[in-house]
């Protein structure tokens, strides 16, 4: 009849095996460490790390100590005491860890978008998903979980995969070479567009932004802003938000109030074109061309290019256009409560290839440095020398 006996508890190496300094083991071998104030062999100081390693290792324990343990314990070999103050752990076992899913860790800080892609910049670090690992004690025994409710729920296991556009690093870090969006599909996929959309911009991160790319505002841009947006910006809802400078072209698919009718201090800054339905007591300086659909009020606009307000109404009241180079084409220039508006002319040219169907009463026209003021309905004037 055969018989089985029960596995034998891991025990620590006989005291008389222990030549170059005492090791105390916990009674569940998952620590063991030197205790406080027992001397150290001073031949420990002339080990490596692999030494150390090989030497515990004849003493029964497969666990390797920490490069800084190591450097720790032949720092104390190498001092005048040769002994630790209090106990110094030398080995840990290693915990029960039940599986866990894949996940991603997001790197950005937390005053930006934790999915924007800057180039060159990790956003992210992969984490993927893991099996259950059993504890290990110090001899390299494994223990089962002793606490196994809900350790083994987890989701089903899917592997993270990304864009061709990112790299990935072997700490997991992830990168982009251009700047966009991350977004995380249902399959475990981080996929990548190289534009990225705001859907709401109440958040802390959203206040203090720079855009390396096309930016999509789907939702009112309103607030204390500062962006600086490195291409094209596209505004879906009404814009109220001050504090925006654009490198490329900006599209207004409502209507602008910024409620800043003249500081350009406080302008919104356009290096390409704008395209708004209707801009209110705005202040813009724009390098490239204004097109608006249907009317220009109490606003200050500069511009480069030529300047569009031909929809319907097509009106443009009680505001200050600075025109560097190009041309107005609209359909009335006007006053609003009493205010004219104000037209001024760099080029003789410009003028005189401007056209604008009607002028109201009280608008003033500069030619370079000679005025026009209309007082009736006429024409636009031919530049004067």
């Amino acid at each position: 009849m055969n018989s089985t006996s029960a596995p034998k508890s891991p025990t620590a190496p006989s005291p008389s095996s222990k030549k170059l300094f005492q090791i105390v083991a916990s009674p569940d071998g998952m620590e063991a460490y030197i205790p406080g104030k027992t001397p150290i062999e001073p031949d420990v100081g002339k080990l490596n790390f692999d030494q150390l390693c090989a030497y515990l290792l004849k003493l029964g324990y497969a666990i390797k100590p920490t490069q800084k343990v190591c450097d720790e314990l032949i720092k104390c070999a190498n001092s005048n005491t040769r002994h630790f103050e209090t106990n110094f752990i030398i080995l840990k076992g290693t915990p029960y860890t039940p599986a866990k899913p894949a996940t991603i860790k997001w790197l950005n800080p937390p005053t930006i978008p934790k999915d924007l892609v800057r180039p060159g910049i990790p956003f992210g670090i992969i984490k993927q998903a893991t099996d259950t690992a059993l504890a290990k004690t110090i001899y390299g025994q494994e223990l089962p979980n002793l606490n196994p409710v809900g350790a083994e729920k987890v989701e089903e296991k899917k592997v993270i995969t990304t864009h061709t556009d990112f790299t990935v690093d072997k700490n997991g870090e992830i990168k982009g070479a251009k700047g966009g969006q991350a977004v995380i599909q249902s399959d475990g996929k981080i996929d990548f567009v190289d534009f990225y959309t705001v859907k709401d911009v109440r958040p802390d991160q959203y206040h203090k932004v720079d855009f390396p790319c096309n930016v999509i505002v789907k939702c009112e841009l309103q607030g204390n802003l500062n962006w600086n947006v490195e291409a094209d910006l596209t505004v879906e809802q009404f814009w109220t938000a001050a504090g925006i400078q654009v490198k490329g072209n900006v599209i207004a698919k409502s209507g602008i109030q910024l409620n800043n009718a003249s500081d350009e201090n406080k302008a919104i800054r356009i290096q390409g074109n704008l395209e708004a339905i209707f801009i209110q007591s705005s202040c813009f300086i724009v390098e490239g061309n204004i097109k608006v659909e249907k009317a220009i009020l109490a606003s200050r606009l500069v511009t480069n290019g030529n300047l569009e307000c031909i929809g319907d109404p097509g009106k443009i009241t009680g505001s200050e256009l600075i025109m560097n180079k190009g041309t107005i084409h609209a359909k009335n220039i006007g006053s609003e409560k009493e205010k004219p508006t104000y037209v001024k002319y760099l080029s003789e040219e410009s003028a005189k290839n401007s056209k604008v169907d009607a002028l109201s009463e009280g608008t003033r026209i500069q030619i370079r440095k000679s005025n026009i003021i209309i007082k009736f309905t006429q024409p636009w004037p031919p530049p004067t020398s």
